[in-house]
């Protein structure tokens, strides 16, 4: 499993500074130091490593998410903590592979598929806790919008959408919602 986490490691790399379609098994290959053949042992195919590493990003968001919300604070601290771990707000590199994987799902059924899903799961994230807070649950399709376009602003535009404007951003629409509290 350590093997297919580095060739992760090297696609996100890639795909950081060369855009998706660089992503070829033999470029990735190059980025390890390794030849396509070993990556073949782990892959049959870009599409299989490809929906691997969505999987695994998507993975990887959701441990984020998990660990703050289990912090001891308010619950409007926690879904804003939660809002930047799905937004991407302190990894620009990050947010530009999820920009790729996201503009390939519109054209990859099975891609798509997983993106939809991640999608379902933060709104129903930010559902419940709104919910909990005594707040209107429809407002989470507005904050799921909210952060992916503080995703793809963090994405293309990181010297305007800095990682203190993301917070403020998401921070001023969680201020509307909840509120003079």
């Amino acid at each position: 499993m350590e093997r297919r986490q580095q060739v992760v490691a090297a696609l996100y790399r890639v795909v950081d500074a060369e855009g998706l379609d660089a992503a070829s098994l033999p470029r990735i290959a190059r980025e390890l130091n390794a030849t396509t053949g070993l990556l073949q042992k782990y892959f049959r195919s870009k599409d299989e490593l490809l929906l691997f590493a969505q999987d695994q990003l998507a993975e990887e968001l959701h441990a984020n998410v998990r660990e703050v919300l289990s912090r001891e604070v308010s619950l409007k601290d926690r879904l804003h903590a939660a809002l930047c771990a799905i937004g991407l707000v302190d990894d620009p590199a990050r947010a530009r592979v999820w920009l790729a994987f996201a503009a390939r799902a519109a054209a990859k059924p099975v891609l798509l598929m997983l993106h939809v899903e991640g999608a379902q799961e933060i709104r129903e994230l930010c559902r419940q806790v709104l919910e909990a807070a005594g707040r209107d649950g429809r407002e989470a399709v507005a904050l799921a919008a909210l952060v992916d376009g503080v995703t793809v602003q963090r994405a293309l535009e990181p010297d305007v959408m800095t990682a203190e404007v993301a917070n403020q951003v998401i921070a001023g629409h969680l201020a509307r919602i909840w509120g003079n509290e």
